[in-house]
């Protein structure tokens, strides 16, 4: 069984994944409200299964919340109701369409260059001396990313903001001061991008300012178009560097292609574990009946370890099918900003190739909980790749 709600700070959540879809297709966890499924080929029908969506049914679990806890708690469901990854019918399809045309032209050969001089700087360090890998590089590259959508200004202080709402979507439960916390760093990311559409720094917010004036829209989704796109990007492509550093050796960074790499680190990484679909109708998943709005979770962290699909799962090597995990999602709702991820890491395996030096991770702390990898501290040093 998986281990839904356990802390995973210290021990090593990428087995523990393995494990499980090797144990079990399906498992019941109560406490939040709907059966898990586990194996690649049933979360990849579900992704992409019209019998399911991604809009929010109620939350059975706001029954135990105070009057005013349930309704801060529903404030924040209708922040991220206009998310497109958290909507569905003709909405998610214009949202979505929206999004696409946000993001168009943010992958430059100046964000390449950036990147890779920031990577080249890091990777000068002398062999041997000891370092923060997730400070010294993951980090200051996801800043570079989102310094790209907001500019360089304002960029870390809106993916502090961000991260407050990613804090509560990452939470294994309902956590008011979370929720809290989420709520106040909305109303900022929405004061910001009214200011910022003025004199916007980019042209990214330029178009965020024309959401902003569009009857269609107005200023609630264009600040959630923003705050998803702000941790939608920094999230996964900081985790991916940090799965680089911890996991690619110098065995495979000499006998594999970048392009190989990059998706045996996305598979392992999958930065966001788990999709919530909700029934559209009576129907059956697995040994579990569910009703209309009934909630199905879909672990995307054991579907890319399924051995079913990926033998020796926990191994980087070349696969035939590398590029159906399912670490950007599915269908519809495949992540928009896939590209952006992509292009960063392959800029740091590019360079670490390069160098011919990998990182030798000494110490390894990552965030407690299982939904989302995000880690604390990755330290140690540089070594020689040949």
């Amino acid at each position: 069984m998986l281990d839904v709600f356990g802390d995973y700070s210290a021990r090593d959540p990428f087995a523990a994944l393995a494990d499980a879809v090797q144990g079990c297709p399906y498992q019941a966890v109560a406490e939040n409200g709907g059966p898990y499924a586990l194996r690649a080929a049933d979360v990849r029908r579900l992704l992409t299964s019209g019998d399911v969506w991604s809009q929010r049914s109620a939350d059975r679990r706001l029954a135990g919340l105070s009057e005013r806890d349930a309704a801060r708690r529903t404030e924040l469901k209708r922040f991220l109701s206009h998310w497109p990854v958290f909507s569905d019918s003709e909405y998610h399809q214009r949202a979505r369409r929206t999004v696409v045309r946000l993001l168009r032209g943010t992958v430059t050969p100046e964000l390449v260059a950036a990147c890779t001089e920031l990577f080249e700087t890091r990777l000068a360090t002398p062999v041997g001396k000891s370092f923060d890998w997730l400070e010294e590089v993951a980090r200051p590259t996801g800043r570079e990313l989102i310094a790209t959508l907001v500019g360089r200004a304002d960029a870390a202080r809106l993916i502090r903001l961000s991260g407050a709402v990613m804090d509560e979507l990452a939470a294994a439960h309902l956590d008011i001061a979370l929720i809290d916390h989420a709520l106040e760093a909305v109303e900022e990311l929405r004061s910001w991008l009214e200011a910022a559409r003025n004199d916007p720094p980019t042209p990214f917010v330029a178009k965020l300012g024309k959401v902003w004036d569009d009857p269609a829209y107005g200023p609630e989704p264009a600040t959630a178009f923003l705050t998803q796109m702000i941790t939608g990007a920094y999230d996964p492509t900081t985790t991916a560097l940090c799965v680089v550093g911890e996991r690619v050796g110098a065995q495979v960074l000499l006998d594999l292609s970048v392009t190989v790499l990059r998706e045996e680190v996305f598979r392992l990484a999958t930065p966001f574990r788990f999709a919530t679909r909700y029934a559209r109708q009576s129907m059956s998943v697995g040994p579990y009946r569910l009703e209309a709005d009934d909630r199905i979770n879909l672990c995307l962290g054991t579907a890319n370890l399924d051995p079913a699909e990926y033998p020796d799962p926990l191994e980087i090597r070349a696969r035939e099918n590398a590029a159906r995990a399912l670490s950007f999602g599915a269908g519809k709702h495949y992540c928009p900003g896939a590209l952006l991820a992509r292009t960063v890491v392959e800029a740091l395996l590019t360079s670490l190739k390069k160098a011919q030096v990998v990182f030798d991770a000494e110490h390894v702390e990552r965030e407690p909980e299982l939904p989302a990898l995000r880690y604390r501290k990755l330290r140690g040093s540089l070594v020689p790749a040949v």
